[in-house]
């Protein structure tokens, strides 16, 4: 919302500017700042529902992954070790099939931490947004007049 100066029509041919009052001012910031964070409340919750989506399918890969793994390990291991125990001793066919099928499940558990690793469970981009925003607003809003001070035309920013 952006402020219009308002001219006063009292005197003819002058156009100037009427000065606002702070409290008319502030009054504006705060409603624009209300504004600001509902909308922006309204995204991060958004994008937080997003983001735990996202991580509980991931999530669901890691454990389903495991499980299988682990359903693997047992079964190859049966067929396997019977198999196996023929040509090479029942101790080394116990140890090949124990170490393939740990790498199966390792390789599923991995793929679904890649996935979950990256992803941030906080709304960063709507966080940077109101930052930012927040330090527009602040730039905006005028000083208050002090006595025996001139007046500037920055925002609070400037004064600090």
């Amino acid at each position: 919302m952006a402020a219009r100066p308002e001219f006063d029509s009292g005197e003819p041919g002058a156009a100037e500017p009427r000065r606002r009052s702070i409290v008319e001012t502030w009054t504006e910031v705060v409603a624009d700042a209300g504004g600001l964070v509902r909308a922006e409340a309204a995204l991060a919750r958004a994008e937080t529902e997003r983001n735990l989506k996202l991580i509980g399918r991931e999530s669901a890969k890691i454990v389903i992954g495991g499980m299988l793994a682990l359903m693997a390990l047992v079964f190859l291991t049966i067929a396997a070790v019977v198999a196996l125990s023929e040509f090479i001793g029942l101790l080394l066919a116990l140890l090949v099939v124990a170490v393939l099928c740990l790498g199966a499940g390792w390789l599923l558990v991995s793929k679904g931490l890649d996935g979950v690793s990256g992803q941030p469970i906080l709304p960063e981009r709507v966080l940077k947004r109101m930052g930012r925003d927040l330090d527009l607003l602040a730039d905006r809003a005028p000083l208050p007049e002090v006595p025996g001070r001139p007046a500037e035309s920055g925002g609070v920013r400037e004064a600090a």
